[in-house]
């Protein structure tokens, strides 16, 4: 089989491209057909970039300058020949490599897979009738149908365009849309030249056409460029940035500390053997060598998390940045509503004593409809079906206009298919569409127009349009300000003559028409919306809600929500024009809600929230959305929107459902506080033994840990908490100290406080237990056995650094609760079984040595929470930091 050719599609003559392509231009290949082709050409797919191999995930383990130090430490140790020490260094590489192999394995196989979920669609034309399919099964020879806000997923020639513009950047470069044409173009037009074409990868930004599909996956131009679209460069998340600046002071910290350590041994006229094992225990013990792995683990444990939430996550530099959300901008249509848009209101104000019930329509409202349905784009999936069960593809709103005209007998599917003239599409800068009506549809007041063509759109632009005296306006506007504050979306019906018009006439020239009427919907507000909205509330993030509603509507729609409304809580777009950025600034500390906004103002009031050092996220679906949602810190495009949305969002909703927002932010925040709770737990034991060891130098004692020790500490007993802490969901509500940065107040004062205090009691008991003449290896393990057991047991402490132990479970994260206990274990075995005892030089305690151990752990619990009160009560702002 082969429709491929060597003729250039965009100097054909459209049977040209019919005969080459042996499709049929009006009906589409036949499904057969379609099949046939797909199985010759293969998905419509190109070869992007694999996601890194196992092996290259294993071996990134090993590039972390912590574990480059250790390894360092591992070769010094067997130039020494100390071979015990060199294996357990050794043997906690590979486990730290291990841990971090399968964390972040787990991660990259489920961000694959789960942006998996996210399909492209694309209309197609196949046996005469109007589909959606999965883009990766277009074919050559498929006739498409495309309208604003589309992906573009095939290369394809134009056949008709009606106002039809595409943004190319990621293929030529251009910052403008280019709007296309069906003229035949010369055989050397260049790429940028071919205006009568359009190309997989680029967006729809405007109108809407019909094309034959000429190429598919790797014979597309973007195809032939695979490596520069799909390759994508990792770039640092904020929080590898905070832990890379991190490293490196650690590695400086070491290199000054060991410098002075050595030389002062060697003053002192210690062997440089001696200082060289001492400078290894240094090492050992000022790295924190489960960090990498708990932070992984946090990343991973809550993009799984949010993915059962039916949130999609696109990158992990978003799910850090979810913790730090503080204001939400959403829209209303589907995320604070059901989206279940109901028409339940016709008025046909040319028609008098008009009703508004839709169960019955007279003829008056009959006509009304019958005009509005020519300006609607749906899909019929099941043309068979009686009207009531058609399955309908297309905005809410239209397809509430289709079923009810299909209900009432205005409209079959087959005459629904029929294609209509678009003059003007829809967008959210004009607010309404114009396209031709059929003759034979046409109601009988018009019947005198030479081209009638309707207009659907916002009743206060048409009513502005529209031709009629003063007190009929007024009329009209007190009616739709009526239907809004019932919580109406209302939509005007417009008729005008074409021919007064320009022959392809533009917004601005649509003047001078007959009003005829409004359509009226109802979208139910979700129920767990309003507890929800108070309940986001609780942690200190302010919601907006923008929409293209009437100042009416909107209010009512935010009662609805639960929330306190007054005309100062609202400003219209015409209003926020008005302000200066001052001015705006100022206003968004009282307004809740913005009404008729466009994306414009969206993104200026995102901008404005920024410069105020908020952290914003805004929900959209519209082509329009993209750049306010590439501005905001978290895009969030909800499933049901347009390609261009979800290309550039951050987060998209799979179920468009305002509590899944909450959800995620939850899950972003609770990311955040199991961040701090691993670094301070590991930064503050690495402190204690820093800080513990060079005591013990300056004092001129005995090293009071070794090298093994240290290791079993800090990675065989101390990473099972760390790692624990990824999986806990303590809420940690009523913080009133709920800060957006890593190393806030909290965390350094607990950090430094926590690993200076009890390093200095570990020191003091060391040092009377040498003086009370305590032989040196019954105090060592008298200390190891304090330093590991105080570790775990405070980790419960951990769990919640703004309140009491005492006020929380210490069950309720079973992985921590018996990683603890399995953790106590592993240090009872290294202190009575005799080959544990040989590896990390320790001795068997008389069981009277058991209570000092208790009353120290008792003191380090009081010690730990002593910190924690002082902080939160006397340290810390009430406000964010």
């Amino acid at each position: 089989m082969q429709h491929s050719t060597n003729e250039n599609p965009w100097a054909l003559r459209p049977d040209e491209l019919a005969d080459i392509y042996k499709t049929n231009l009006e009906r589409g290949l036949s499904s057969d057909e379609a099949a046939a082709r797909l199985r010759h050409y293969g998905e419509n797919i190109f070869n992007e970039e694999e996601p890194p191999s196992w092996w290259q995930i294993l071996l990134q383990q090993f590039k972390s300058p912590l574990i480059i130090i250790l390894l360092l430490a591992v070769m010094l140790t067997v130039a020494l020949q100390e071979w015990l020490d060199a294996i357990i260094i050794a043997l906690a590489v590979l486990v730290n490599a291990g841990l971090g192999f399968y964390q972040e394995f787990k991660a990259e196989r489920a961000i694959s897979n789960l942006r998996s979920y996210v399909l492209e669609r694309t209309r197609v034309i196949r046996d005469g009738k109007e589909i959606e399919v999965d883009a990766r099964t277009l074919v050559p020879g498929d006739i498409i149908h495309l309208r604003h806000g589309a992906r573009i997923t095939a290369d394809a020639r134009v056949l008709e365009t009606t106002n039809f513009a595409t943004d190319e950047a990621i293929l030529t470069g251009e910052s403008l849309p280019i709007h296309k044409l069906i003229d035949i173009l010369p055989d050397a037009t260049g790429l940028a030249d071919r205006r009568n074409m359009v190309f997989a990868g680029s967006l729809a930004v405007e109108g809407s056409m019909h094309a034959v599909v000429t190429h598919t996956g790797a014979k597309t131009e973007i195809g032939k460029l695979a490596e520069l679209v799909a390759s994508t460069i990792s770039e640092p998340t904020p929080l590898q940035v905070a832990i890379k600046k991190l490293t490196w002071v650690i590695i400086a910290v070491i290199g000054l500390v060991v410098a002075f350590v050595f030389t002062i041994g060697v003053n002192r006229g210690e062997t440089a053997y001696e200082m060289l094992i001492l400078s290894v225990a240094i090492i050992v013990g000022a790295v924190p060598e489960a960090l990498p792995v708990g932070l992984t683990a946090v990343l991973a444990v809550g993009v799984e998390r949010i993915a059962r939430a039916r949130g999609i996550m696109r990158s992990l530099t978003a799910a850090e940045t979810l913790g730090s959300t503080s204001v939400i901008i959403t829209d209303k249509t589907g995320t604070l509503t059901e989206a279940k848009m109901q028409l339940v209101d016709i008025y046909n104000h040319l028609a008098p004593g008009s009703t508004t019930d839709t169960d019955q329509l007279i003829p008056a409202q009959a006509e009304l409809l019958r005009i509005a349905v020519h300006n609607t784009d749906v899909i019929i999936e099941n043309t068979e079906a009686d009207p009531v069960d058609w399955d309908l593809s297309g905005h809410p709103l239209e397809t509430n206009i289709v079923r009810a005209a299909g209900i009432h007998g205005l409209i079959t599917a087959r005459s629904y298919t029929e294609h209509t003239e678009v003059l003007i599409p829809f967008n959210s800068k004009h607010k309404f569409s114009v396209v031709a009506l059929d003759p034979a549809h046409t109601p009988e007041q018009f019947q005198h127009f030479t081209k009638p063509l309707a207009i659907l759109g916002a009743p206060d632009i048409l009513l502005q349009q529209a031709q009629f005296d003063h007190t009929t306006f007024n009329t009209l506007s007190q009616h739709i300000t009526a239907l809004s504050e019932q919580g109406r979306r209302v939509l005007g019906v417009a008729v005008v003559d074409g021919a007064t018009l320009p022959a392809e006439p533009k917004p601005e020239d649509i003047a001078n028409t007959t009003f005829v009427g409004t359509l009226s919907f109802y979208d139910p507000i979700r129920p767990e919306v309003p507890e929800v909205l108070q309940h986001i509330d609780s942690y200190g993030v302010k919601v907006f809600m923008a929409t293209g509603d009437l100042r009416g509507t909107a209010m009512a729609i935010g009662r609805d929500l639960g929330w306190r409304i007054d005309e100062n809580s609202v400003l219209t777009g015409t209003e926020l024009k008005q302000l200066s950025d001052a001015e705006l600034s100022a206003a968004l500390a009282h307004v809740r809600i913005f009404a008729r906004v466009t994306p414009e103002d969206k993104l200026r009031v995102t901008q404005l929230l920024q410069a105020q050092g908020e952290t914003v996220a805004m929900t959209g679906d519209g082509v329009n959305d993209a750049p306010s949602l590439k501005a905001a810190n978290i895009g969030v495009a909800v499933g049901s929107g347009s390609d261009v949305a979800k290309s550039v969002a951050d987060l998209v909703l799979l179920d468009d459902n305002f509590k899944t927002i909450v959800t995620t932010i939850e899950e972003g925040k609770r990311m955040l506080r199991n961040i701090k709770k691993i670094f301070v737990y590991l930064m503050s034991n690495s402190l204690d033994e820093v800080i513990l060891i060079g005591g013990a130098i300056l004092a001129g004692l005995a090293m009071p840990l070794t090298a093994a020790q240290i290791i079993w500490v800090n990675l065989f007993t101390g990473s099972i908490p760390a790692i624990a802490f990824a999986f806990d969901t303590n809420a940690q509500t009523g913080d009133r100290y709920e800060s957006r940065r890593v190393l806030d107040r909290r965390v350094i004062f607990m950090t430094v406080g926590i690993g200076t205090l009890m390093s200095g009691l570990l020191f003091i008991i060391y040092y009377t237990l040498l003086n009370i003449d305590i032989d040196l290896d019954t105090a060592r393990t008298v200390l190891f056995a304090c330093f590991g057991s105080y570790i775990l047991v405070v980790a419960f402490s951990f769990r919640n650094l703004a309140a009491p132990v005492w006020t929380y479970s210490i069950t309720e994260n079973r992985l921590l609760f018996f990683g603890v206990l399995l953790g106590l274990g592993l240090l009872f075995a290294t202190l009575y079984v005799p080959a544990l005892q040989t590896v990390f030089s320790t001795t068997s305690l008389a069981f009277s040595w058991f209570g000092f151990v208790l009353l120290w752990l008792v003191l380090a619990g009081c010690i730990v929470e002593g910190l924690k009160a002082v902080c939160n009560h006397y340290l810390l702002p009430r406000s964010k930091s």
